[in-house]
């Protein structure tokens, strides 16, 4: 029974990466054909890799779970069975009404998903879509004219989620059936040829030895390593591991490491070439191409970084920290001798997607790369067990996607049914008395709250369908108001109560979870600063001329560098209150888009910069005063 148990899931698991690996190398079937493969076996995997409860953790699988299993693929199986019948059918009509076994169906599917769905990611998102069904039926019933709508009969809303191509089988599926599928599956053969372990290496190696490297650490390692994940807690865990105890050990305290580490991976969340796989959702929903989106979003990265690199480096100095031993830290060379060879299977995905190849054939091209290039050097070579590995343990991944964005997908549908999407721009137009910053600023908080305890891709999908159209709608561009929405949804992650990237970095630094999410709100100010950036500044999304471009750049850096300066009391010196509040007035006006500002903003820096060297010229660390 035990070999059953591990076998079985194990092969299904198989069989669903080299299917993935497949239609993306070989071309994709039709949309409802592929999807509802996809999330048949995302479905039966969930049963039998997930348990309903963690007591049964080690328990193998009950018997439940195996019927669960078994009746899923028929629920799911009949689309994939009837897609051609399901393409060419009027929907919702006395034409084509749905028939016993379809409506039996459409109800099983509906329960299968949402237990499959609590098991993986938990129940916050099963209640959402429940109220997004709920909110279908009881339209007429509704007390707020607002939002009241004609209601639907329960025979139409199972029509419309489980025979249709906007419920279940939507837009989230569809790119979780193929770009996210392929994504996920790639990550997982970089974790297992030894590529998360050269990436913290090598971050320790540059920047170990500097003034508070084990934070500084973090941020590169977590950078380049949640670029890939997705999910800002998983990152936390596969990054955090060795990077709080690094800075717990040289001197920072436990709620500081933490909230580095969980800006680091949430940072990882807008950080090219993959943006933890949302850059390709983003692609797909505005209609553009791949390079453009990670061009757009590249300036808002580097901004990201850059001031929690600065703010670290200014927090090591006011503590008196040091870096690494020299002894311990490893030194570049040797680095690279040992694992350099695996950033070539990223390097090379990113020229494929520069070069004009699809993103589909470009992750399968890099996934088979992989092997070989592990091969380079004995103790990172991939063997047949630990491909099949890399294969199950992407597909294993893989379900939580599926499961989420099938999920997410009676959400969307929800509102395209009602028209609720219509009704709640108009509604926060309104609540904003048309006032262009208030409906941005109402807008921003709505996504945070609707991000609350889910992963990246999931929540971009929700967030693009409901708030997209409000931004649109007030003029704004489409690229900026997609990147205005992601940034404020990914906020949720980092910002109380639901945080879940500090409550996993909280968790591994055995600290106080609240203080580390004051600590985390504090050292990542600027995040919340980027999404009203993308939107004020769009020349910082690469749209413009060369000239408005370089100088929306320069300025913004600029800013938000004096603005970390002015939060940690900090620039050449330690700072007077005279300075700090130069420094934060003079960056705000540089972030600003009138040129006045950015005049007027520059001269407190050259005020700043005055006081700073010549009132202080001389002092190092007397007084406590301390050059950088």
């Amino acid at each position: 029974m035990k070999l059953l148990n591990r076998t079985i899931p194990r092969f299904i698991a198989l069989s669903m990466a080299l299917f993935q690996c497949y239609t993306a190398l070989f071309g994709t079937m039709h949309p409802i054909k592929q999807r509802s493969i996809h999330v048949t076996f995302a479905v039966v995997l969930a049963f039998l890799f997930f348990r309903a409860s963690k007591k049964q953790k080690d328990k193998g699988i009950p018997i439940y779970d195996w019927l669960l299993s078994i009746i899923s693929i028929p629920v799911f199986g009949y689309v994939t069975y009837s897609w051609q019948y399901l393409s060419e059918r009027a929907p919702m009509t006395a034409l084509d009404p749905m028939r016993p076994i379809e409506i039996l169906f459409a109800i099983l599917a509906i329960l299968l998903l949402f237990e499959a769905t609590r098991r993986v990611i938990g129940t916050a998102l099963v209640i959402v879509a429940s109220c997004a069904l709920a909110y279908c039926y009881l339209g007429p019933y509704i007390p707020l004219t607002a939002v009241r709508h004609r209601g639907f009969s329960i025979v139409d809303i199972l029509d419309f989620m489980y025979l249709t191509p906007e419920g279940i089988w939507g837009t989230a599926v569809g790119v979780s059936a193929t770009y996210l599928a392929t994504f996920v599956i790639l990550g997982a053969f970089i974790g297992k040829s030894g590529a998360g372990e050269f990436f913290i290496e090598l971050s320790t190696s540059i920047t170990g030895h500097t003034k508070g490297g084990a934070a500084k650490v973090a941020i590169f390692a977590s950078a380049l390593v949640g670029s890939v994940t997705g999910a800002s807690m998983a990152n936390v865990y596969t990054t955090g591991i060795f990077t709080i105890p690094m800075m717990k050990r040289l001197g920072y305290r436990p709620s500081f490491a933490a909230a580095v580490e969980a800006l680091a991976s949430n940072g990882g969340q807008i950080m090219p070439p993959i943006m933890g796989a949302t850059a390709f959702l983003i692609a797909a929903f505005t209609g553009t191409s791949y390079t453009n989106v990670i061009l757009a979003a590249m300036t808002s990265a580097f901004l990201y970084f850059a001031a929690l690199f600065v703010y670290i480096h200014f927090e090591a100095i006011k503590l008196g920290l040091i870096g690494m031993p020299k002894e311990e830290k490893p030194q570049i060379k040797k680095v690279f001798l040992k694992g350099g060879h695996l950033i070539l299977p990223l390097l090379l995905l990113i020229y494929m997607l520069f070069s004009g190849f699809s993103a589909l054939k470009s992750g399968v091209y890099a996934i088979a790369i992989t092997i070989p290039i592990s091969w380079i050097r004995k103790n990172t070579r991939m063997t047949i067990p630990v491909i099949i590995d890399a294969l199950v343990e992407g597909a294993k991944n893989t379900v939580m996607m599926a499961a989420m964005c099938a999920t997410v997908g009676f959400i969307v549908g929800s509102f395209l049914l009602t028209g609720l999407g219509l009704t709640f721009s108009s509604a926060i137009i309104s609540l904003s008395g048309g006032i262009f910053f208030f409906a941005l600023l109402l807008t921003g908080i709505a996504c945070l709250i609707m991000g609350m305890g889910m992963n990246s891709p999931a929540v971009y999908i929700l967030v693009s369908v409901i708030a997209v159209p409000i931004l649109t709608k007030m003029g704004i561009s489409v690229m900026p108001a997609h990147l205005f929405v992601f940034f404020c949804a990914i906020l949720s992650h980092i910002t109380p109560p639901v945080c879940m990237a500090v409550f996993a970095a909280a968790q591994l630094a055995e600290c106080d979870i609240w203080e580390t999410a004051l600590t985390a709100v504090k050292a990542g100010f600027v995040a919340y600063l980027l999404p009203f950036l993308v939107i004020y500044e769009p020349a910082i999304t690469l749209r413009g001329s060369f000239a408005e471009i370089i100088t929306a750049i320069a300025s913004v850096s600029i800013g938000t560098l004096l603005l970390v300066c002015g939060a940690q009391g900090w620039a050449l010196y330690r700072q007077t209150m005279l300075e700090r509040l130069l420094s934060v007035s003079g960056g705000a006006l540089l972030i600003l888009p009138d040129l006045k500002f950015k005049t007027a903003g520059g001269i407190l820096i050259l005020i700043v910069l005055v006081l700073q060297l010549f009132t202080k010229k001389g002092l190092r660390s007397k007084d406590g005063i301390q050059v950088v």
